[in-house]
């Protein structure tokens, strides 16, 4: 998230139209990895276009004309590109082009139509090889299975991923191409002799070489501006270094203007270090397990309440114990203190104890009295590194413990929890503590399912 020495460039003379009878529809990119080639799908046009995404010449900072950027340090380029190499009409005549996908040879452009047509175009020509109805109305994006060749496209209004069967998937599909060989060979030959005379990227059959870039000098200020409207939100410069973000900033979090139309600019609220927000799609922009809540991290991404990390301590008398702590809390429990769960959610606990040291969650304090492991108390096996699933639910017991070999168990109180301040938490019999009161309370949330790496195991 720190865009302080990245590479944005834009290329004003690429133009691209929406289609203005479908606010939601969908404009493929994919990039030829040999030609060096970015098709785009013009759906506004009915067109796609071809960029030689390695020309084109640097013109000026992009930062006065296009005011929203993410970084005012020089060290970030935001530049305008011009005299760009570009086919603006590599094939016509598509109803509003959406999806497109290269096959793995890299012969054939494949161009969905969002009407319900998917084409098969030769790469070297732009010619269409074979078409097919595919019954489906709203086709979104398209993508080639790199190891069957299969092709798969989206259906936005029925919400499905649908898969083109093709018989020759593995060997690739042969076909005559629509290139004349004589015409191929002369233009092999006049691209040598051009490249040997005059030099490389010296010869195009697209780009305009009477073009000339719109050079200008920056205004220095535009290297201290911070945008207000958008994105930060803020005039302090500290917004967008390692000291956080101000209080001006911080508003941005309780944004919740998240229609299409808003004047909230997401992509600025992303580079603004925001991935937890309540405009951003998937659980507010977080990967948080069931029923978590997501807490915004400067420069860090986000946190979760349900996402826990076990590591071991042990002291010069060899007495090892659990550490427990919350990124989302922004705190290690002390020891002793017990951890109140809720029913609902899904709990992730990531243990980093390291080899020989297995943490396993229990239903009794003192199940692991050594490396070996009771196993009528124990739900599933133990793990040293990686995440423990646990989903709380009607089922679960009201006590639980997170034990390892030697170590003080944790508990771990659902709800309440009556009668686990009575239960030995160890195998040295040490007595429970209440957590003070500058330790929180964890909730976990989720049915009694404990998920391992290894396996699924769930408590009868």
């Amino acid at each position: 998230m720190d865009h302080s020495i990245a590479q944005v460039r834009r290329y004003p003379e690429v133009k691209l139209h929406r289609d203005e009878s479908n606010a939601h529809g969908h404009a493929g990119m994919i990039v030829h990895p040999d030609k060096r080639i970015l098709y785009i799908a013009n759906p506004g046009k009915g067109t796609i276009v071809a960029v030689h995404i390695d020309t084109g010449s640097y013109s000026r900072t992009a930062r006065e004309e296009y005011p929203i950027f993410s970084n005012p340090l020089p060290s970030f380029e935001y530049s305008i590109y011009e005299c760009v190499d570009q086919d603006e009409v590599f094939v016509s005549g598509l109803n509003n082009p959406s999806g497109l996908a290269l096959s793995l040879d890299g012969t054939r452009l494949f161009a969905a139509e969002r009407g319900g047509r998917i084409l098969a175009l030769e790469v070297d020509s732009g010619l269409v090889l074979q078409s097919i109805d595919v019954g489906y109305t709203s086709i979104g994006g398209l993508a080639i299975s790199p190891e069957t060749g299969e092709l798969y496209f989206v259906d936005m209004d029925t919400n499905q991923v649908v898969k083109v069967e093709t018989s020759q998937a593995n060997e690739g599909c042969a076909y005559q191409s629509l290139v004349d060989t004589n015409f191929k060979t002369s233009l092999e030959v006049a691209q040598l002799q051009v490249v040997l005379e005059c030099g490389e990227d010296s010869f195009s059959l697209n780009r305009d070489y009477s073009c000339q870039t719109l050079s200008t000098i920056p205004n220095g200020t535009l290297f201290e501006q911070v945008h207000t409207d958008t994105g930060y939100a803020s005039d302090d410069p500290n917004v967008q270094a390692s000291a956080g973000m101000d209080e001006q900033a911080a508003l941005l979090e309780n944004r919740t203007d998240c229609e299409y139309d808003s004047e909230l600019n997401f992509d600025a609220l992303l580079l603004g270090g925001y991935y937890c927000h309540v405009c951003l799609p998937r659980n507010q922009g977080s990967s948080c397990d069931a029923g978590g809540t997501c807490s915004n991290q400067q420069w860090d991404g986000f946190s979760c309440d349900n996402h826990y990390y076990i590591d071991y301590n042990e002291d010069l008398f060899d007495n090892p114990s659990l550490s427990i702590s919350s990124l989302y809390y922004n705190e290690t429990f002390p020891e002793g203190s017990k951890i109140e769960l809720s029913r609902g959610v899904t709990y992730r606990f990531t243990v980093r104890t390291g080899d020989q040291k297995p943490v396993h969650i229990t239903t009794s304090p003192v199940a692991v009295v050594s490396t070996a492991v009771t196993r009528s108390a124990v739900i599933g096996s133990g793990t040293s590194n990686g995440p423990i699933l646990l989903k709380v639910d009607e089922s679960t017991p009201d006590c639980l413990y997170l034990t390892s070999p030697r170590c003080s168990s944790v508990p771990l109180v659902i709800e309440g929890g009556k009668g686990c301040d009575n239960m030995a938490s160890s195998p040295n019999e040490w007595e429970l503590r209440p957590a003070s009161s500058s330790t929180r309370n964890l909730v976990l949330f989720g049915g009694f399912t404990v998920l391992f790496l290894g396996g699924l195991f769930a408590l009868v």
